[in-house]
């Protein structure tokens, strides 16, 4: 057997490539990283379901790589990135050095389009399949959003024009706005931006509304908002989520869990400047109804007032010339019986004095006395035995006797 050097074993593969091989094919694959350094340098992955069973370097030369990248973004609204998967014309090499690749010399971006839309379905099927798609929607968005939590990033250009018209809003509205720190493009964005999504849940107590802008206005690099982990962390969040990601031509994930979606982050200050200014003018409606409603029920409560004194005055005179009249007969019933009162005792007095006149102790005066035998006054002399020990009352004084004899008196 010939011993072959490394470098002659790749040559034999290289030839034996070159000889196999159609000039290009045309393959499908997901981006699993994506480097631009003058050439745009892809690592490329096929997956069954979450499992890679395929992966393979590959490279678009920069001659290349400007005239597809724009025609791509153009066509797409995105740029190559991880996690978009695409459809190209390519060529396989083999170096002796570098190993096998493939050189990408055309991108079809109708074909990365279709999967987009599909993968947006996918992810909105399983939201609704999960129950939590329109978990954010459901809540009640607050009258007056006061306390803003910024999902952005602190040099986008988005980021400056919300809090610029936050800020100086033409009515003067305070706003207490604080950033949670994301990556709005890229491959680390996703999981930038689920993680300063679950700060801001932490801090819900603090807060009254998420906002999700984007910085930046074109675009590209869209992606990672068609992300269901993101969309999950929104439906999730108890709190109202706006996104304002500045997504015109088509309508994310993000923008469909989310509670509110405005085109652009300065459209994002104006609905929280609206809905203050509605609050406002709410209020003052209320408060110029409430002064009138509360002067009509003064003048309605004054004209029954008026109504009560006139018939308590009217019935005030009644009921004095009734008790005047009761007053009346009631004096003269009272003097009628003043009258009978002195004719009454006028005939006392005169019986007083017959009773004052037949009185014991005036008949003692006139000469009388009154004999007691055993305690007990004597009327007839047959009621005292010779012997009996009697006792003589007189006006002034007593007698003590004894009975020698008695003579009864005949009737």
């Amino acid at each position: 057997m010939e011993i072959l050097s490394l470098y002659e074993l790749n040559q034999f593969i290289r030839a034996v490539l070159e000889d196999s091989f159609p000039e290009t094919f045309l393959v499908t694959a997901e981006i699993a990283s994506c480097d631009v350094k003058n050439h745009c340098y892809l690592s490329l992955i096929d997956k069954d379901e979450e499992t890679v069973r395929a992966e393979m370097k590959a490279v678009i030369w920069a001659d290349k790589y400007k005239k597809l990248s724009a025609a791509f973004t153009q066509a797409t609204g995105v740029q190559l990135a991880k996690g978009i998967r695409i459809l190209f014309e390519a060529s396989v090499s083999f170096h002796e050095r570098y190993g096998l690749k493939l050189n990408i010399v055309n991108i079809d971006p109708s074909y990365t389009i279709g999967e987009m839309a599909v993968r947006r379905k996918e992810i909105l099927e399983r939201l609704v399949k999960e129950g939590i798609k329109d978990k954010n929607k459901e809540l009640e968005f607050p009258l007056v959003p006061q306390r803003i939590g910024i999902v952005s990033s602190s040099t986008a250009a988005g980021y400056e024009d919300l809090m610029h018209h936050l800020v100086s809003n033409a009515y003067g509205y305070k706003f207490r706005c604080k950033l949670y720190e994301a990556l709005m493009q890229g491959e680390r964005a996703e999981e930038s931006v689920v993680s300063a999504l679950q700060k801001c849940m932490s801090d819900a107590s603090l807060l009254d509304v998420v906002v999700i802008v984007r910085g930046g206005g074109g675009q590209a690099d869209l992606h990672c908002f068609d992300s269901y982990e993101i969309a999950k962390a929104i439906a999730l969040m108890p709190l109202p989520v706006i996104s304002g990601i500045g997504h015109e031509r088509d309508i994310t994930v993000v923008d469909e869990v989310s509670n509110m979606r405005a085109k652009t982050p300065t459209a994002v200050a104006d609905l929280i400047i609206t809905r203050a200014k509605d609050f406002e003018d709410l209020l003052d409606s209320l408060t110029h109804e409430l002064a009138h409603e509360a002067r009509q029920l003064a003048s309605d409560e004054r004209e029954k007032i008026t109504a009560l004194a006139k018939n308590l005055e009217a019935s005030s005179r009644k009921q004095q010339l009734d008790n005047a009249f009761r007053l009346s007969l009631f004096v003269k019933g009272l003097k009628y019986s003043l009258k009978l009162i002195q004719s009454e005792h006028e005939r006392l007095r005169s019986r007083e004095g017959n009773i004052t006149h037949l009185d014991p102790a005036h008949v003692l005066k006139r000469g009388y006395s009154i004999t007691y035998l055993n305690g007990r006054a004597v009327r007839s002399a047959s009621e005292a035995v010779s012997g009996d020990i009697l006792r003589t009352v007189l006006h002034k004084g007593e007698l003590t006797s004894i009975v020698n004899k008695k003579k009864a008196m005949k009737t």
